[in-house]
């Protein structure tokens, strides 16, 4: 089964990363909070550092260029793994920039690229590998909570960022055998400002502003609710995984049998409730635990209905990269306008849970976008290399 070994390293590699993150990245929001910072000062360090990716573009372009694809990859792994020596000092200011910068540069280098590879690699059963990288991260989410939980609670910060540091680093090993990605020609600076795909831009622009609340407010107001305990934080989103891993394989193999529209709208009414569930937990550890459960069970449906809608039109695109360059910054804007947004509310009516009420007003944007390819102008054709 050759045609399946690209992406099952792909997988491989993602499996490894996404481990490293919810080992130690999901306990970022928590640490700052531990830190001393309030949920508004966290979530604008939050927009800063989303604000920065954005602006880092240029420099993206240029070592992705120099590097190749797979090497990008790479890199940005890399440096994922070096972010947590700045992190440990996040208290003083000097440091905290000296994080913020270096996350930016690694998440500017790393993601346009994992995603123009998944667009490309594969995708003969868009559905199907979409929950089963969904069934992986959500699987990964079990065990890496539980354990990041464990490790800070008994050995501290140190010794679990070491360990995440350790299996970013290791991530890098399967894409030594990846080999080449055709993800198009590298765009100039200025043909990356010419977006091949306007709803896609704007659909993971509403897609990062719905995020800056599930993603970065709500971890931080679930930690808050369980009594800043990183043992509970971690063992309520291992709950979360495993319900989470189980309707991504669902919702994957649905999407194949042409199911996609009927799970959209089943997706949006489900994180309409959800963030209904998630407003009003911030004043019990229980219900607050249930609507992350909850919450989990909706992102299984919901990011295999998103992605395959993205990654086909990128891949039909012809220049997958430049396709996720423009997308990513979409993203970077929707999120950080959200996360501040939601800093204010917080900070006007001292209520953590309130900020993540308006990154609702995403659904819309994502119902739209989902919906728009069959409706949607050709795509525009590929610029000519600079």
């Amino acid at each position: 089964m050759p045609a399946l070994r690209p992406f099952g390293l792909f997988t491989l590699h993602y499996a490894f990363y996404q481990l490293s993150a919810a080992l130690a990245g999901g306990f970022v929001g928590a640490f700052l909070l531990q830190q001393g910072f309030g949920l508004p000062a966290a979530l604008v360090a939050y927009a800063g550092l989303l604000i920065t990716r954005f602006s880092l573009r240029a420099l993206a372009l240029e070592v992705v260029r120099s590097l190749g694809y797979r090497r990008t990859l790479m890199l940005g792994a890399a440096l994922g793994a070096v972010q947590f020596l700045p992190l440990m000092q996040a208290a003083e200011p000097a440091w905290l920039l000296a994080w913020l910068g270096l996350v930016s540069l690694a998440e500017c280098l790393y993601w346009p690229v994992h995603h123009a590879a998944q667009a490309v690699i594969g995708g003969e059963c868009r559905g199907r590998e979409m929950g089963i990288k969904s069934a992986v991260g959500a699987l990964v989410g079990v065990f890496g909570p539980l354990a990041g939980g464990m490790l800070l609670t008994r050995c501290g910060p140190t010794v679990d960022f070491a360990v995440a540091a350790v299996l970013s680093l290791a991530s890098i090993l399967p894409l030594f055998r990846l080999g080449d990605i055709p993800a198009g020609p590298v765009p100039s600076f200025r043909d990356s400002l010419q977006a091949v795909d306007r709803s896609a831009i704007a659909t993971f622009a509403a897609d990062g502003w719905m995020s800056s609340g599930l993603g970065f407010a709500w971890p931080m107001v679930l930690f808050l609710a369980l009594g800043s305990h990183y043992e509970a934080f971690g063992a309520a989103n291992a709950a979360a995984g495993l319900v989470g891993a189980a309707t991504g394989l669902i919702c994957g193999r649905a999407i194949d049998r042409g199911e996609r529209d009927r799970y959209l709208t089943l997706v949006c009414l489900a994180l309409t409730l959800g963030f209904v569930l998630r407003v009003g937990a911030g004043w019990s550890p229980l219900a607050a635990t249930l609507a992350n459960a909850t919450g989990a069970a909706v992102a299984g449906l919901y990011l295999p209905v998103l992605m395959s809608v993205i990654y086909d039109r990128a891949k039909r695109s012809g220049e997958a990269y430049r396709f996720h360059v423009a997308a990513e910054a979409g993203w970077d804007a929707g999120a950080a306008a959200g996360c501040l947004v939601g800093a204010l509310l917080a900070w006007a009516t001292a209520m953590p849970s309130l900020a993540v009420l308006p990154a609702a007003l995403g659904i819309f944007g994502i119902h739209a976008g989902v919906r728009s390819p069959r409706r949607a102008a050709p795509l525009v054709a590929p610029a000519r290399p600079a």
